[in-house]
């Protein structure tokens, strides 16, 4: 009788200490769910903002629109990139084939010295830089302009003259453009983009082209003209840059929401 009183009451015992055991792993268990639950909410109002803010993208009514890419012209872009491409090859009469490529970079926010109005226009005059290389089949090197797209105007900055394969690759690189199309020439590989700038800027980079004469100046932006490089030009170089910027804005939401879910 008393073993069968002892067996009752160990049963018993345990029967409790399970309860107890259950009840203690169900309790944390609820608590790490709740934990789980509780930790995305800190980013659930951030997901909800960039999911409105590219809703009310898409409804503005002052977006750019695309622009239509000038004849002859091949446009290149790399999602996520700040820079866009364009490459054109033109028959010069009595000059042969030539190559002509041009690098621009998308606006680099200074906010210390990008002020805007009341009603979001800009107080300054918007303008974008842009280089111009320019190879022909016949010569080693190649013309680099330094051109600036501003109030639909093509105004010219400078103008080098690269000699030879070696001063182009570094004027190459010192933008981190390669002088190929299938990709990075094993020299720019090897030089860094400040050993290739500093080898380009201790060459002469050609007169200040303000100090030149008239005739000679005109003569120069004639030969752009030519190559389909003119105002026209600098005013599509300008709206492709607002363009591209709306699109790499729209994807930066779109990865800070996937950040955020």
């Amino acid at each position: 009788m008393y073993r069968l009183f002892s067996r009752c009451k160990t049963n018993k015992l345990k029967r409790v200490f399970s309860h107890a055991l259950d009840a203690s792993i169900k309790n944390e268990g609820v608590a790490q769910q709740r934990k789980r639950q509780v930790l995305p909410r800190r980013h659930r109002k951030l997901h909800k903002l960039t999911i409105r803010e590219e809703n009310e993208e898409g409804l503005r009514d002052f977006l750019p629109p695309k622009p239509v890419v000038p004849t002859g012209w091949k446009l290149e872009h790399a999602k996520g990139s700040n820079r866009f491409d364009l490459r054109k090859s033109v028959e010069i009469r009595d000059c042969g084939k030539e190559h002509l490529h041009a690098v621009a970079m998308m606006e680099v926010k200074e906010y210390e010295g990008t002020y805007r109005m009341d009603n979001g226009e800009r107080e300054e005059e918007e303008y974008l830089f842009f280089t111009l290389f320019v190879q022909k089949n016949r010569f080693p090197g190649a013309l680099e302009f330094g051109l600036t797209s501003i109030d639909m105007e093509l105004v010219m900055d400078s103008l080098a003259i690269h000699n030879n394969r070696e001063e182009l690759e570094d004027a190459y690189g010192a933008l981190s453009v390669s002088t190929s199309r299938d990709g990075i020439s094993n020299r720019i590989i090897e030089k860094s983009n400040l050993s290739c700038r500093s080898c380009r800027d201790n060459r002469y980079r050609g007169p200040m082209l303000s100090e030149l004469d008239d005739d000679f100046s005109d003569e120069i932006l004639d030969y752009l003209d030519e190559r389909g490089v003119n105002n026209g030009f600098a005013e599509y170089m300008m709206a492709q840059a607002h363009f591209f910027e709306q699109e790499e804005y729209i994807n930066w939401i779109r990865l800070l929401r996937q950040f955020a879910q």
